[in-house]
């Protein structure tokens, strides 16, 4: 039997006939060149079955956090190993939940699940930690352990028997202890805040008054879906450092310092819009 090969020259124009133009000649495909090295990793088989459990589970997804962030670890240490200088941009939260999301074939635009992406936003920030600062940032199969200074900076000493004795000291206690992975956020804003301009004294005045028609606004938005009890909604507006937050906000108008002294000011304007000096 003779077999003849044929090779076709794709560029020759006397091969393009009646029933092919150049434009039906397929281009090859680009892809993401991080793909190759990204779905090659051995630590994507543990992390992939952390993730499995994470999307068929409806409650306390929280609790994933711990094993799930120790293999985000696996995967940093892996690339830095054995593909560093390998892939294409820089590999930072943004960069390793996106990773996540495609191992567990999840896209937020068909569906979003605001748990989920907590769970694995949390996840990947101690992994980050954990990768970095090893000393100070840990994991086990079901706790998330934080050098207890870092978790809380201060803590309350409190002199019995004297009126207002409650002082707040340094903590210089550099031992692992357990945390609620709300801890994880506030560590992370705290790491890498990010600089705000600072405003002046006409435009503070301007924006506060704006600010506190939008927070009312946006604080009964949330008000009413913590009645109907829309979790997943208010997962997505609130996280530890809101409720830190709303905790000062309340503190600070329980005295009523603000409304009495504005009360004061207003009684006390002069004719020409200055205030009196009060005796």
């Amino acid at each position: 039997m003779i077999c003849l090969k044929l090779i076709i020259n794709i560029n020759d124009k006397s091969f393009i006939g009646k029933n092919m133009t150049k434009n039906e000649v397929k281009k090859p495909v680009e892809t993401n060149p991080n793909e190759k090295i990204l779905g090659s990793l051995k630590a994507n088989e543990n992390a992939k079955k952390i993730l499995f459990l994470a999307t068929n589970i409806s409650n306390n997804l929280m609790k994933l956090v711990p094993k799930m962030a120790k293999s985000v670890n696996e995967i940093i240490t892996e690339i830095d190993t054995k593909q560093k200088g390998k892939i294409k941009g820089q590999i930072d939260l943004a960069f390793l939940r996106s990773h996540l999301y495609n191992l567990a074939s999840y896209d937020r635009k068909t569906g979003k699940n605001s748990a989920f992406e907590m769970a694995v936003t949390r996840s990947v920030k101690l992994g980050i930690l954990m990768n970095t600062e090893s000393n100070q940032f840990s994991a086990n199969e079901t706790e998330v352990l934080i050098m207890d200074k870092i978790a809380t900076p201060f803590v309350d000493v409190v002199k019995k028997g004297q009126k207002g004795g409650v002082s707040k000291i340094a903590n210089t206690s550099e031992k692992l202890v357990p945390v609620h992975t709300g801890i994880i956020d506030k560590v992370w804003s705290t790491k890498f805040a990010v600089q705000t301009r600072s405003s002046k004294t006409k435009d503070t005045k301007i924006n506060f008054q704006q600010l506190s028609s939008q927070f009312l606004n946006e604080l009964e938005s949330v008000y009413k879906l913590a009645n109907k009890k829309d979790y997943n909604r208010l997962l997505e507006l609130v996280d530890e450092k809101t409720i830190e937050n709303l905790g000062n906000i309340s503190a600070l108008l329980e005295d009523r310092l603000i409304r009495s002294e504005f009360i004061n000011a207003t009684d006390n304007l002069s004719v020409s819009g200055d205030v009196k000096k009060s005796a």
